[in-house]
């Protein structure tokens, strides 16, 4: 057992030391600070239960080993074979089944997504100017509050969704140059993404349950919005962000009623700073509040609208760019044209043109099926704007 402890003493320090050298490319970090920081990440006050692990004390629990593992693979800092090592050194029962669920096979990822949402990072282009000024927003305290404004189907949903993901991804999750480096001290942030369109979140209780836990705080019992309060006032130590998707689906619950909303503006006060909200909607929070009567000082705390629009040219160049198969540079031109460079159109016409080249169609028959397909869409984008 000694030698299993010493060897996994030399794989947590070897693990430490790579991710001090990766991460001070981007900001100086030291041994202490990379310490404090996974410490943090496993809900201690400070790196101290590192140093004790690294002068070769495995972690005396399964759950603390499994928590150190999962930081240290999402900070890149054990390769595949050194972190099965690492279980294995420590007495992890089934060392290559968690090896397998952190590191898991290749998955081939499809080029263009028609339909849901982006969910993956790799998947996701452009909107590099919302993204600075949404990640300036929260690199700082206060965290500020952002509302982001766009018709459906424009890529609010998966914007969200990026932004939940982006600061803890892997290099293996992310296109070659795609920036991951946004946030200082990433590991420290919470994300909750609240989606509206689930009847769940409509309901009080359910809705600040789910909240809490995606907090990592305790769930009082009963959970009422006074109970719910106190909690996040109380043990809201690291920075968090809610984001609210589709808001009006939630001003629209009868059970979300105008107090709920008023208390969510209390919510900031209690937090010296450490909470941040974005929403996304069709159009300004606070007129849809008014619309549905339920007017509340917590919609005017957003100070910054972004509004989400086509891409600009260089990022609908790079969606198409990304096809395994390379289109023509007269179909890119086409498609520019034919989108207005609006996302959901451009992966429509990619993925059409795509299929047409991958069974050998050549020619442009493709392009007429590619109008059939946006047309609907194409109408909606049009008639709102």
């Amino acid at each position: 057992m000694a030698g299993s402890a010493q060897e996994f003493a030399r794989l947590l320090t070897e693990a430490v030391h790579t991710i001090r050298i990766r991460e001070t490319k981007v900001a100086k970090k030291t041994i202490r600070l990379v310490q404090d920081e996974l410490g943090y990440a496993l809900g201690r006050e400070g790196g101290s239960c590192i140093e004790y692990w690294r002068k070769g004390n495995v972690p005396a629990t399964l759950e603390d080993l499994e928590a150190l593992a999962r930081e240290l693979v999402k900070r890149n800092g054990l390769t595949r074979e050194a972190l099965k090592q690492l279980l294995a050194s420590a007495g992890h029962p089934q060392p290559a089944a968690l090896t397998n669920e952190l590191y898991p096979l290749r998955q081939e990822f499809a080029p263009f997504v028609v339909g849901p949402p982006i969910t993956h990072p790799r998947q996701f282009f452009g909107r590099e100017q919302e993204l600075k000024r949404i990640f300036g927003l929260w690199k700082r305290f206060p965290l500020q509050n952002v509302a982001v404004i766009g018709l459906p189907r424009c890529g609010k949903t998966s914007l969200l969704r990026y932004l939940q993901q982006i600061t803890a991804a892997a290099p293996a999750q992310l296109r070659p140059g795609q920036r991951a480096d946004w946030l200082p001290q990433p590991e420290r942030y919470r994300w909750v993404l609240v989606d509206f369109q689930d009847a769940r979140m409509g309901q009080p209780e359910s809705l600040l349950r789910y909240l809490l836990t995606s907090l990592n705080l305790p769930v009082p019992e009963p959970c009422r919005l006074s109970n719910f309060l106190d909690t996040v006032g109380q043990y809201l130590q690291n920075p968090a962000v809610i984001m609210m998707d589709e808001i009006g689906a939630g001003l629209a619950s009868p059970e979300l009623d105008q107090q709920f909303w008023w208390s969510l503006r209390s919510l900031s006060n209690y937090t010296e700073g450490k909470l941040g909200f974005l929403l996304t909607a069709h159009e300004t929070p606070a007129l849809l509040a008014h619309e549905y009567g339920k007017p509340s000082p917590f919609f005017n705390i957003f100070g910054h609208t972004l509004q989400l629009g086509p891409f600009n040219e260089a990022e609908a160049r790079e969606l198409l760019a990304s096809s395994p198969k390379p289109f023509a540079p007269a179909d890119v031109e086409w498609m520019l044209a034919q989108s207005g460079r609006w996302p959901v159109l451009l992966q429509i016409l990619g993925e059409t043109c795509l299929t047409a080249l991958e069974e050998g169609q050549a020619g442009p028959a493709w392009r007429a099926e590619g109008l059939s397909r946006i047309a609907p869409l194409q109408y909606l984008l049009e008639a709102a704007c």
